[in-house]
Formats: structure tokens, C-alpha cells, sequence
């Protein structure tokens, strides 16, 4: 049984504004320690940076408590998909598609 949904849309350019302004104070509020060392990674930084953002909004959006950002660790599983490390009835879907990053979280009952 599906207990919530929630969505989100965000501009990879308006996060990357974000970045450029605030630097490693704006990831620190982000991010968690294993998602900052994807990123140092990727040559793609404004896409992964707004997509774990998009998915965070989404997930706060089915929580029933409010979270920090940094608290909420999104990992890849074995085939490449993201999952919410610690919130089993969570699954999460991101995508990007030219300037926007969009993610989706359903919350079910296990």
C-alpha cells in the first residue's frame, strides 16, 4: 500500500548558481560524507548536485518529521539505482532531462 508521494523539479543551472555562490557551504547542507565523495567524482557536478537535491525535497515530502538534507544518505544500489540508506519504505527514482533534475518518492507499507 502506497502511505505518500512526493515530487520534485529543480533547474541543474539554478543549483549550479547555488554552488558557485555558496561553494562547499551549499554541498555541506546537502550532501552526506559518501554523497560529497560521488560528486568529487563526477565530471558532471550541477546534474548529480541537483539531482540528489530534487530527490531530497521529494523525500521530505513523504516524511512524517522534517530532516536535514545532509542527514538523508542516497546510495546506488548493484545495478545503479538509487535507494534511501536507512528508510527501506522509501523508493526513490531520479532523472535528468536537459536543464532540469526530477525525482520521486513513494513511501510504502512493508
Amino acid at each position: 500500500m502506497v502511505k505518500g508521494i512526493g515530487i520534485d523539479i529543480v533547474s541543474i543551472r539554478r543549483i549550479e548558481k547555488m554552488f558557485d555562490m555558496y561553494g562547499e557551504k551549499f554541498v555541506e547542507r546537502v550532501l552526506s560524507s559518501h554523497e560529497k565523495e560521488k560528486l568529487n567524482k563526477r565530471v558532471k557536478k550541477g546534474e548529480f548536485l541537483a539531482g540528489r537535491f530534487a530527490a531530497k525535497e521529494a523525500i521530505t515530502k513523504v516524511l512524517e518529521k522534517p530532516i536535514a538534507f545532509m542527514n538523508l544518505e542516497i546510495l546506488d544500489n548493484v545495478y545503479d539505482k538509487p535507494y534511501l540508506e536507512g528508510f527501506p519504505d522509501i523508493v526513490i527514482s531520479i532523472s535528468h532531462e536537459d536543464d532540469f533534475a526530477v525525482a520521486v518518492a513513494i513511501r510504502i507499507e512493508l
